[in-house]
C-alpha cells in the first residue's frame, strides 16, 4: 500500500493510495474550509402501519417537521433540514377506508387541518388524535417514488407554502396541482429505539429476490446522478440478516480503489472489511462528487439515505447493524454520519479524519472509534481528538487523555472510554505515524500499515450482534 493521499402561479411557487502526500495534503487543507434509513421508500400501496417514516418533501429537500418539538395541540408544523429526530417521525394510522392519521412519534398527536379549513392556506397543526375527517389523509401516487396526502375533509393537499426551502418554511394544505412542494417521499425509518434492544429480524428486503447485484449501480439522489460500488457476501441468503458497511474513500480516491484495495488489493478491500467480515456484511463503496466530499447542502448524507433506501428494498439487512468508516475526507464523511444520522447507524471509525464534511446535529449518542496518527501534518491528531470528544460527551463517557505513544515507537496504543452509556462505547488508537491508516511496525507488510488497524475496526463493529 502506497501513502494515502488526500488528498405554480404565483400562489403556488414554489486517491488512490498516492505517494504525492504534499500535493494531497494542501489539497485537504483547502478543504478543511468547506462544512458542511432506512427501507425502501413507501408508496400509496407500501405503507405500513408498524413502521415510522421521516417525510422528506420533494422540492426542498427538508422533512416534515413537528416545530421545536412542541407537544401541545395547535402546534404548527413546518420543514426542517431532516436529522431523523422522534419530531421528524410519523406513523401512519389506519382509519379505514384508504385514509390514515399521521401521527408524531414525538407528541403522539396527529396532523390537523385546523379548524376543519377547506381553504387554500388552511394551517396543517398537530392535534389530539379524534380520528375527524380533518385529521384523515389518503396517499396518491405522484412519479419518482413521491407521494401526496389529500386531506378526506377538504380534499386539498398538504404542502410547503409558497415552495420555501428555508427551515421552518410552513406546511399548509392546497389544492392539488402535483407540485414538488406537494409531494413527499416516505422514508422508513428504525431508529427510535435502544440499540441494546435485540435486533428485528432484518429490512423490507429479508425474503424477497435480490434487485440488485455486487457491481456498480447509478441512482438519483437530490436529482443529480450518483454511483456506488456494491459487494454482497458469497452465497448471499436472503433470509439472513447481514451487516451493511459503508466505506468512503479519502480526498483523490475513488470508489474502485475502496473496493479493490488499491495498490494493496483484496486484503485492503473496504479497508480490509471484506476479509475481515468474512461474508458476514453487504459492503458498499461510495462515490464523491470531485473525488471528495464537500456535503454541500448535506447532499452526500442524502446520498447514504438514498443508498440505504435502494439497498435495503433490494437486500436482507439488519438495520440495528449499519456502519461506516472512512480514512482521510473519507473519515470526515464517516464523522458527518455520526453526526446527521446517529440514530440509522450502529457505529463509525473514522481514520485520521477532520471535521471537513460538516456536523449537521452532532448532539445525539453513537458508537465512535477514532484512529489517528500523532504526527500527521494534514490533519491533525488535535482535530481528530476534538472529533472523538464530541462522542465522548454524547455517549456519556468519562473524560479523560488518553495515552498516546512516542515518535519512534512503532507502536500504538488503543484506549476504551469507560463511564460510557450501555451500548455506546468510545474507543481511541492513537499510532506512530503521519497521515497514513496505521502505524508503521517493523515489519513493512502491506507497505508498511498493520494489519492491527482493519482487525481492531472489524473486532469494533463485529460486537455489535
Amino acid at each position: 500500500m502506497e501513502a494515502l493521499g488526500e488528498a405554480r402561479p404565483a400562489s403556488r411557487q414554489r486517491s488512490r493510495w498516492r505517494s504525492g502526500l504534499a500535493v494531497a495534503a494542501a489539497a485537504v487543507m483547502a478543504a478543511s474550509a468547506l462544512v458542511a434509513v432506512n427501507a425502501a421508500p413507501a408508496a400509496a400501496a407500501t405503507v405500513d402501519t408498524n413502521a415510522s417514516y421521516v417525510l422528506v418533501n420533494r422540492n426542498s429537500g427538508k422533512a416534515l417537521d413537528l416545530y421545536a418539538s412542541a407537544t401541545n395541540d395547535g402546534a404548527r408544523i413546518s420543514q426542517w433540514t431532516r436529522n431523523n429526530g422522534a419530531n421528524q417521525q410519523w406513523q401512519f394510522v389506519d382509519s379505514g377506508g384508504g385514509y390514515y392519521r399521521i401521527k408524531s412519534r414525538h407528541s403522539g398527536k396527529v396532523l390537523d387541518v385546523s379548524g376543519f379549513s377547506t381553504a387554500d392556506g388552511g394551517a396543517i397543526v398537530q392535534w389530539a388524535d379524534l380520528n375527524g375527517t380533518n385529521q384523515q389523509f389518503r396517499l396518491a401516487d405522484s412519479d419518482g417514488g413521491y407521494v401526496r396526502l389529500i386531506n378526506r375533509n377538504s380534499n386539498k393537499v398538504v404542502e410547503v407554502q409558497g415552495a420555501s426551502t428555508a427551515d421552518g418554511g410552513n406546511v399548509v394544505q392546497y389544492a392539488d396541482w402535483n407540485g414538488a412542494n406537494q409531494q413527499w417521499q416516505l422514508v422508513r425509518v428504525d431508529g427510535g429505539t435502544d440499540p441494546t434492544t435485540p435486533p428485528p429480524s432484518g429490512g423490507s428486503g429479508c425474503g424477497k429476490a435480490p434487485t440488485l447485484a455486487s457491481g456498480t449501480h447509478t441512482i438519483q439522489s437530490n436529482g443529480k446522478s450518483r454511483t456506488f460500488i456494491l459487494r454482497m457476501p458469497a452465497n448471499y441468503n436472503n433470509s439472513n440478516p447481514y451487516r451493511l458497511i459503508f466505506a468512503f474513500h479519502w480526498r483523490g480516491g475513488t470508489m474502485q480503489e475502496i473496493s479493490s484495495g488499491g495498490t494493496s488489493g483484496t486484503p485492503w478491500s473496504y479497508y480490509g472489511q471484506q476479509e475481515q467480515s468474512n461474508n458476514s456484511a453487504i459492503l458498499v463503496a461510495p462515490q464523491g462528487f470531485g473525488n471528495g466530499w464537500g456535503n454541500s447542502g448535506g447532499e452526500d448524507i442524502v446520498f447514504v439515505d438514498d443508498m440505504i433506501s435502494r439497498i435495503e428494498s433490494s437486500l436482507c439487512v439488519n438495520p440495528r447493524q449499519r456502519f461506516a468508516l472512512g480514512f482521510s475526507w473519507g473519515g470526515g464523511m464517516s464523522y458527518a454520519v455520526a453526526c446527521a444520522r446517529a440514530n440509522v447507524f450502529r457505529a463509525v471509525a473514522v481514520i485520521s479524519g477532520g471535521q471537513i464534511s460538516g456536523c449537521s446535529g452532532g448532539t445525539q449518542p453513537i458508537a465512535y472509534f477514532g484512529l489517528h496518527g500523532i504526527s500527521d501534518n494534514v490533519l491533525g491528531i488535535s482535530g481528530g481528538r476534538a472529533l472523538r470528544d464530541t462522542f465522548v460527551r454524547n455517549n456519556g463517557c468519562t473524560a479523560q487523555s488518553p495515552r498516546e505513544p512516542a515518535a519512534g515507537s512503532r507502536t500504538h496504543i488503543t484506549t476504551t472510554y469507560s463511564g460510557c452509556r450501555a451500548g455506546y462505547p468510545v474507543q481511541w488508537a492513537a499510532y506512530d505515524n503521519g497521515h497514513m491508516p496505521g502505524p508503521v511496525d517493523g515489519t513493512y507488510a502491506e507497505s508498511g500499515i498493520t494489519t492491527w488497524t482493519k482487525g481492531e475496526i472489524w473486532r469494533f463493529f463485529a460486537q455489535f450482534s
